[in-house]
């Protein structure tokens, strides 16, 4: 059976919608909310607030959601971290929060910005150290996440 290119297209881009509406990144238009309540947990447990910057339209973001969620990377999630996932949309929503934080898209999604449980910053991955997460195993992810919480520095992951 042959198919036209138009239905192709068509096909292609409502996968691409139903792909940018469904997945782990909430609604863009919580975010300000979403951010602000996980501050307060940050405050409360004395955890690290971990802000990812991504879209569920994003290869990249959707599999290091899914790493942080397997075990043991996410005991180690829990213990130490409070983490907030911002919708930036088609990298057009939610920019001036990522701007306000000090946390820059330039080189890719997703990105993250560490915060102290007092606000202050403790480091960003503005220089795409989370952008290639497909290519990450879940080892080099929890040894990442283990940099940032027990040394504060941020590295590529290896």
């Amino acid at each position: 059976m042959l198919f036209s290119r138009r239905v192709i297209l068509a096909f292609a881009a409502s996968v691409c919608l139903t792909l940018a509406a469904t997945g782990p990144y909430p609604p863009p238009a919580q975010a300000a909310s979403d951010l602000q309540q996980a501050r307060e947990r940050a405050s409360h447990s004395g955890k690290l607030l971990m802000v990812v910057f991504g879209g569920n339209w994003c290869p990249d973001c959707r599999s290091l959601h899914d790493r942080m969620h397997e075990s043991p990377i996410r005991e180690y999630v829990e213990k130490h971290f409070e983490v907030v996932e911002v919708n930036i949309g088609q990298m057009d929503a939610n920019l001036d929060i990522a701007s306000k934080l000090g946390v820059t898209l330039k080189k890719g999604v997703p990105t993250a910005g560490f915060f102290a449980p007092d606000g202050k910053p403790v480091g960003m991955t503005n220089q795409g150290e989370l952008e290639p997460a497909r290519q990450y195993t879940g080892a080099q992810v929890l040894a990442f996440l283990r940099r940032v919480a027990e040394e504060h520095r941020i590295e590529k992951p290896r």
